[in-house]
């Protein structure tokens, strides 16, 4: 993969987030499931988390932390990308479920992959409170409703 900026990068996973939101809000038009409210939550939850954590280094402290150049972006991340394309297709709600499922591990390994390989400590701590955060998510709703 080539060189990318660490905000290119996070741009790439938040683009992930809004496109599952949106599958959850097509499927939610065609269909009454109180199940999709509460994962359409989840997901809110999940970006107010995410948008809070990169906040935080957008600050005059950390300004060029996301203009950092990654040289090597670990092939977790093209992963996402991958991902990302898998949600374009129609599902039915399980399937997107597991999606979700497949998406938060999918974060968490790209996370600590970015974070080990980090040229600099405030990347790597980035990049660990971003994969701290998906570990602790809320996804206990996402779980409960693979058993239909």
């Amino acid at each position: 993969m080539p060189p990318r900026q660490v905000s290119e990068v996070l741009d790439s996973i938040r683009n992930v987030h809004r496109q599952l939101a949106k599958r959850y809000r097509e499927i939610e038009r065609f269909a009454t499931d109180e199940r999709i409210k509460l994962l359409l939550e989840d997901m809110r939850r999940r970006e107010d988390r995410f948008a809070a954590c990169v906040a935080g280094y957008n600050g005059n402290k950390h300004s060029k932390v996301l203009d950092t150049w990654l040289q090597f972006v670990p092939e977790e991340v093209e992963q996402l990308d991958e991902i990302d394309e898998q949600l374009k297709v129609p599902s039915s709600l399980s399937e997107l479920v597991e999606a979700t499922l497949k998406l938060n591990g999918s974060l968490v390994r790209a996370y600590l992959a970015l974070a080990k390989d980090a040229p600099t400590a405030e990347l790597q701590e980035l990049f660990a409170d971003l994969a701290s955060m998906e570990e602790h998510n809320d996804s206990h709703y996402v779980k409960a409703l693979l058993d239909e």
